[in-house]
């Protein structure tokens, strides 16, 4: 005798196993030349978040840079937009998260490379999201 229910079940089960790649870590680095306020154009994640992924940055010196006492650059970023595909299912529309657009002060003329985290559930098979932007 068979139980749909259960084959439900377990099909779902197999189902979130295959999808859902669990916490994920991607790294991203973003070059600056000089002063300035500014946006980057949107930054592709390769990858899709279930949510807004946890953001945070880290800067250093271009290679061939020298730091000169006390002059110290003062820098900040931030996210600016997240880009955003939005999948309907069950009368409901969910957002999952593609990419970004940051925001960026720098305050001296440095070249500095911005290292960028970006940190959250992903899923596994991105192509079934790709196509979708909303």
């Amino acid at each position: 005798m068979t139980y749909p229910g259960v084959r439900k079940a377990a099909t779902k089960s197999r189902l979130d196993q295959q999808t859902w790649a669990g916490n994920t870590l991607l790294l991203l680095s973003y070059d600056t030349i000089g002063a300035g306020e500014f946006d980057t154009p949107p930054l592709d994640f390769g990858l899709v978040f279930e949510g807004a992924p946890f953001f945070s940055f880290g800067v250093e010196l271009q290679p061939g840079e020298v730091l000169l006492p006390s002059a110290y650059p003062a820098v900040m970023c931030g996210v600016r937009e997240w880009q955003v595909t939005e999948v309907e299912a069950d009368d409901q529309t969910t957002p999952y998260y593609i990419g970004a657009s940051l925001w960026i002060f720098v305050s001296s003329p440095y070249l500095l490379r911005f290292r960028l985290s970006f940190e959250g559930i992903t899923m596994r098979n991105v192509e079934h999201f790709r196509g979708l932007s909303g």
